[in-house]
């Protein structure tokens, strides 16, 4: 940030005071002279003014604003706010005799305004003899009781909201894959615990949480974390659920993101023992299918489907299986196109219209895909939403072999812990070797799991430094 020409502010503050006061706003020269004050509105809420205050002082010199809502309380406490931030600022500036070139600059942004709360985000920035300093702090208070909000006055206190909130925080930081934070930081920044989630807003369909992942620094260090309210239906508090009472008084800010389904919980699974994840391609079929998912259930395990949008609409009740005995469905597009070669007109339509006919049939709208041949480049993924691409480590090439002990050989020579196998659901000789396959892989001790779930184990292995036995 470049060194603020206080003069310039100050000389343009009080060229405003005839229009000001015609308006019927306020400026005022403070007792030091050297410093003005001014009010004005805030076209984005035309129910809270903004007052900027100005010192001049070349070295010295300072520029702070805050909201004024015309809340008693809340206005008292904001100005107490800044009073306070100017104060430490003079002290620090005087501590080195107040000779040295210094600036203070603070301004806000109201992230939310609705009947219950208002949050607001205050930028700092300060330099004190070429010493720099960038701090972001944001408040949400209760507007009925005109009090700081906290976090657990707006969760029922008998409910696990906070290892809930730790869970999909840490899923939504570590899935960004952000270079600037790693496996250690995100761990530490979504811990459950208060003082993490302190800053949030309460808008009226999401809750979001502003993550810091430095005690210091401007806006551009947070990271955002946006979760569906109704994930929280049976821990947030009536008032705070309130789509009517948590509205925004003008218009609602989407944030670009919003979580909108919960982890997997992974009850069944232990980490510290061997996963692998099966996987199927280009079903659904009516018996091979189904004799597969006879042998998943008969040994407690689970397995990932992607399925093709052409063969979903004639089998619906193949799927509706699937997901009653707790596998996953994942989009292989409509008819097996290699979509690198698509137009990004049909590269969306093949995954689209895939999407709805598995919505249609099942209810359950995949999160995964299996791009086909695995042929995927810059332009397929920009193309997909914000569906996760799926590959594997392990092809025994059944749909080329198909022969039972040949596929089952290839598979059981190099399953290994956290590998993904890829298969095909619609030949016989691949539902017979994986049948085979599932009973050989319980006995060496695999949990069988899905994609999700094998994503889950592994984000808990390097979070709780859990090692595989055996």
């Amino acid at each position: 940030m470049s060194k603020l020409n206080y003069k310039k502010i100050f000389i343009s503050l009080l060229c405003l005071t005839v229009v000001l006061g015609l308006s019927g706003l306020a400026i005022k020269l403070m007792k030091n002279k050297h410093t003005v004050s001014a009010y004005s509105i805030d076209k984005n809420y035309p129910d809270a003014d903004i007052q900027t205050e100005v010192n001049d002082y070349t070295k010295g010199g300072y520029s702070v604003s805050r909201p004024v809502f015309h809340q008693e309380s809340i206005d008292e406490q904001l100005e107490s706010y800044i009073r306070n931030e100017i104060k430490e600022y003079q002290k620090k500036w005087k501590a080195i005799d107040g000779k040295a070139s210094s600036e203070l600059n603070i301004t806000y942004d109201i992230l939310h305004f609705s009947k219950q709360t208002v949050t607001i985000s205050f930028d700092k920035y300060e330099q004190i003899a070429g010493k720099k300093h960038s701090e972001y702090n944001i408040f949400t208070y209760d507007i009925p009781s005109q009090e700081i909000l906290s976090l657990d006055e707006i969760f029922y206190s008998d409910t696990d909201y906070l290892s809930v909130l730790s869970d999909i925080a840490f899923e939504e930081l570590h899935d960004k894959k952000d270079k600037k934070l790693s496996e250690d930081l995100i761990k530490k920044i979504t811990d459950p615990k208060m003082a993490n989630f302190e800053s949030f807003s309460v808008l009226k369909n999401t809750l979001v949480f502003y993550m810091k992942p430095k005690k210091d620094g401007d806006s551009s260090n947070i990271q955002t974390v946006a979760i569906k309210k109704d994930l929280f239906k049976d821990s947030l508090l009536d008032t705070y659920l309130s789509k009517d009472m948590n509205q925004d008084r003008v218009k609602e800010k989407q944030p670009n993101h919003i979580v909108v389904k919960l982890p997997p919980k992974n009850e069944w699974i232990d980490p510290s023992q061997k996963v692998i994840a099966l996987t199927f391609d280009d079903g659904p079929h009516p018996d091979n299918t189904m004799a597969i998912l006879t042998s998943l259930k008969k040994h407690q395990a689970h397995a990932t489907f992607f399925v093709l949008g052409s063969r979903v609409e004639h089998y619906p009740d193949v799927l509706q299986n699937m997901l009653a005995q707790g596998n996953e469905i994942g989009n292989h597009s409509w008819d097996h196109p290699q979509l690198t070669r698509l137009s990004k007109k049909k590269i969306k339509s093949q995954i689209n219209t895939t999407q709805l006919a598995i919505k249609k049939a099942s209810g359950y709208e995949p999160s995964l895909i299996r791009p086909p041949y695995g042929a995927v480049n810059d332009e397929v993924r920009k193309n997909i939403g914000e569906m996760d691409v799926v590959l594997w480590e392990i092809d025994p090439e059944d749909w080329k072999l198909k022969n039972k002990k040949k596929v089952v050989r290839k598979v059981m020579n190099k399953a290994e812990d956290g590998k993904v196998i890829l298969m095909h659901d619609i030949y016989k000789t691949s539902a017979e070797a994986a049948d085979e396959i599932i009973k050989k892989l319980d006995q060496q001790g695999y949990q069988l799991v899905t994609i999700s779930e094998l994503e889950k184990v592994k984000q808990d292995r390097k979070r709780y430094g859990i090692k595989v036995k055996g």
